[in-house]
């Protein structure tokens, strides 16, 4: 008869850690979310935004390492004669269009997207593609390059911001998350 009292007393105790716990978890992620809240941040947007981040990063990455002379190549020779020079530089156009959208879909991101900024560059590479302009269109190209390096730059420091965050906020917790265990441990959740 000892044995199963101190046997459910064990179990009782052992189950007793284990609400403080489970309760000082809970408490702790609701305090964050709320001290968030109060600070103006949402969190699970921001994991959504790293994640998001990180995408389009890596879309701009593999353009710039060897995606854009790829696009280039798979063109092929550039036609002397005007209708094949004329077609080449079409689709030389839309493929610098291509490029330069991952540079938009960032300017999306950060709010700092101008449609007629936008319209203008669209209008240009049209315009060098009508006339087949191929040296017109390499320079585009080099722009676009010299943006998407930009817009990599931007894309990391926002993604390191972001990642510091919610560092410091993972951090709050698990201190608030052993600052409430033991103050269960001590206050109204006491053990016998």
């Amino acid at each position: 008869m000892r044995q199963a009292n101190a046997l459910m007393i064990g179990i009782s105790r052992d189950v007793l850690i284990l609400v403080r716990i489970i309760a000082s978890c809970v408490t702790a992620g609701l305090l964050i979310f709320f001290i968030s809240a109060l600070s103006g941040e949402d969190l699970l947007k921001n994991h959504g935004s790293i994640k998001e981040l990180e995408k389009l990063l890596g879309e701009i990455s593999s353009e710039l390492n060897g995606g854009i002379e790829r696009r280039v190549r798979q063109l092929g020779e550039i036609p002397q004669r005007n209708p094949y020079r004329k077609f080449y530089a079409a689709e030389l156009a839309k493929e610098i269009h291509e490029t330069a959208y991952l540079t938009e879909k960032q300017k999306i991101l950060f709010d700092t997207f101008n449609v007629r900024d936008f319209e203008a560059k669209s209008k240009r590479l049209v315009a060098y593609s009508e006339t087949a302009d191929i040296d017109g269109l390499m320079n585009e190209l080099d722009i676009v390059k010299r943006e998407l390096k930009n817009s990599s730059n931007l894309l990391d420091k926002r993604k390191e911001k972001l990642e510091r965050q919610r560092s410091a906020y993972l951090f709050l917790f698990f201190i608030l998350w052993v600052a409430i265990y033991f103050y269960y441990g001590r206050g109204f959740i006491r053990g016998r």
